[in-house]
């Protein structure tokens, strides 16, 4: 079964993402730990089942969309429940996402960058197709 999820970065860490496949990052939700009390990291690659954006806190021109051939079950032991009301999301290691995955850029936001078309990694945009670059 496919699932289609969703991650918003960086154009720059986006094309590198294409490129090299997902790192694994360690995030700070604000949790703590129940039992030290301490601020608790999550370590992964996050992804969320529906495209997040600027006003949940998540910066980055880029979209990307993962079409990930895993069954709900093999993911959910790394759903952070409850973080978000309307969407699930996910802290998976970057290395269980980057063997079932297909990636691709679907969007990035026309103000920052002249790169429009959604990108599957796999050829260059031409250099004749940028704006404002001449021959």
């Amino acid at each position: 079964m496919t699932m289609v999820l969703f991650h918003r970065t960086t154009i720059g860490e986006a094309r590198k993402i294409m490129q090299s496949g997902f790192e694994d990052i360690e995030w700070d939700f604000g949790l703590k730990d129940v039992q030290t009390g301490r601020d608790a990291v999550v370590p992964g690659v996050w992804l969320a089942d529906r495209p997040l954006g600027h006003d949940e806190g998540l910066e980055g021109d880029a979209l990307l969309e993962v079409k990930l051939d895993l069954a709900d079950d093999d993911l959910k032991p790394f759903e952070l429940e409850g973080m978000l009301w309307n969407a699930h999301l996910w802290v998976a290691p970057a290395e269980l996402i980057n063997g079932h995955s297909q990636v691709r850029i679907r969007e990035v936001d026309p103000r920052t960058s002249w790169f429009h078309e959604a990108w599957d990694g796999e050829t260059e945009p031409d250099e004749e197709d940028e704006p404002g670059r001449s021959s």
